[in-house]
């Protein structure tokens, strides 16, 4: 009597998850979310970059879970973080490195390289001449940005960097690298504005301030140090 009753009731199943996914769920077919970038869209729905949705899934999605990438997106998290980025002040211009080396000597894979600029006469500024990150060692852990004790380094979330060559564009160099502190406050809106982050950017601050008045004093401006 249960003969094929097993055979049954898994077409059975099949047939319900069909339906839910392509009928039901967030998969449906009959509408297409995302639009896209071709000349010739037959859904007429094409969308602008950086103008596309945003899918996100939860215990409410039925069936399949699909996102149309590029035209969908999954959420990006603020905390999410792909490769570490140079702050500059927007106000001036000023980059918060020092080139104290800190984060090449605690990054776990040794991918950043740091090369410190210096005056006509050879004495060391504190500002990077060069900053190299190899993306493809890089892995990612935050602890260069952890680590700086200027609050220069923080990490990005973006994370569409493929390209067909690895030998150079793959290697970030300082203008690579550099974004602004607007675009920090831009896209980590909860860490700029907490507690550790406002304490932090005020000390940095009055370091700035004070490494500014030194490089601006004359030379009998500057009190000599204790022998």
């Amino acid at each position: 009597m249960t003969f094929g009753l097993g055979l049954i009731r898994g077409h059975l199943i099949t047939l319900r998850r069909f339906v839910r996914t392509f009928l039901v769920g967030h998969g449906r077919t009959w509408t297409r979310r995302g639009g896209g970038h071709q000349k010739v869209d037959l859904w007429f729905g094409a969308r602008t970059s950086g103008d596309e949705p945003i899918i996100a899934q939860d215990d409410r999605t039925e069936g399949l879970f699909t996102v149309e990438y590029p035209d969908e997106r999954l959420p990006v998290f603020e905390r999410s973080r792909v490769l570490p980025v140079l702050i500059y002040d927007a106000d001036d211009g000023h980059i918060r490195c020092t080139s104290c080396h800190i984060c090449a000597k605690v990054c776990p894979p040794q991918c950043i390289w740091i090369t410190q600029a210096r005056k006509s006469d050879g004495k060391p500024i504190a500002l990077p001449s060069e900053f190299y990150v190899d993306m493809d060692v890089c892995m990612n852990c935050g602890l260069c940005a952890e680590y700086c004790p200027f609050d220069a380094i923080k990490m990005d979330q973006n994370f569409e960097l493929s390209n067909y060559e690895r030998h150079q564009s793959h290697v970030f160099t300082l203008q690579d690298l550099l974004v602004s502190s607007e675009y920090y406050e831009r896209h980590h809106p909860d860490a700029y504005g907490s507690e550790d982050e406002v304490t932090e950017r005020s000390k940095v601050a009055k370091k700035k301030a004070q490494r500014l008045a030194k490089a601006s004093a004359t030379p009998s401006e500057v009190e000599p140090r204790p022998v």
